[in-house]
């Protein structure tokens, strides 16, 4: 598929920031610890600050062709829940726009068993978040795929374990929302994206 147009995050881009030094506190494939030191547009002194530093990430909403969203049941460890949610994972390469792509069809066939339409199915960017930006760096690229179709089951690596998949509609799906039944940053986050540019 031909890759979209779409604006990629740089650290430190905003003027007055900089971070002047650092320390390894914990480092291993899946998350990283640093003490740093940083200055700001209003501090000129610096500021230390302990930030976990975590891959890019891409989180999808797949739309089927009649309208309706396709959502995970998903272990979740930490928090010791299964929640529905919208597909997602880590970008485990350099951060390019082809490895965010890619990445985002991976995790479709992954976690929800689906592909784009070969005809008209798209990719829509729609920004990126940070699901906690007090502690960590972490960074979210968002989308929409439409109109996606089922091809297989779940095939989710060794780490995740999703016990089901189910086609839920907007209005069903704001009603998850409204009741708390859906209380995870990227589902939230990229629903209300989705919600601010009246898409589906």
């Amino acid at each position: 598929m031909q890759i979209p147009e779409f604006d990629l995050y740089t650290p430190g881009a905003e003027p007055g920031w900089r971070k002047t030094r650092s320390e390894a506190v914990l480092d291993n494939p899946h998350i990283g610890v640093e003490r740093a030191w940083f200055t700001t547009p209003n501090r000129h002194e610096e500021v230390p600050w302990m930030v976990v530093q975590r891959k890019a990430a891409v989180a999808i909403a797949p739309v089927l062709e009649d309208g309706r969203f396709v959502m995970v049941h998903q272990e979740r460890l930490p928090v010791m829940q299964t929640m529905w949610e919208f597909p997602a994972g880590q970008i485990d390469t350099e951060v390019t726009r082809e490895s965010i792509i890619f990445t985002a069809l991976n995790e479709l066939r992954e976690e929800c068993g689906c592909a784009l339409d070969n005809e008209h199915g798209t990719l829509q960017p729609l920004g990126w978040y940070f699901p906690s930006q007090g502690f960590t760096d972490e960074i979210v690229y968002l989308f929409t795929a439409k109109p996606v179709c089922v091809v297989s089951r779940p095939e989710p690596d060794g780490s995740e374990h999703i016990s089901d998949v189910r086609l839920v509609s907007a209005g069903e799906l704001r009603g998850m929302i409204a009741a708390n039944a859906i209380t995870n940053a990227l589902t939230l986050a990229l629903y209300a994206r989705i919600a601010a540019q009246g898409l589906p």
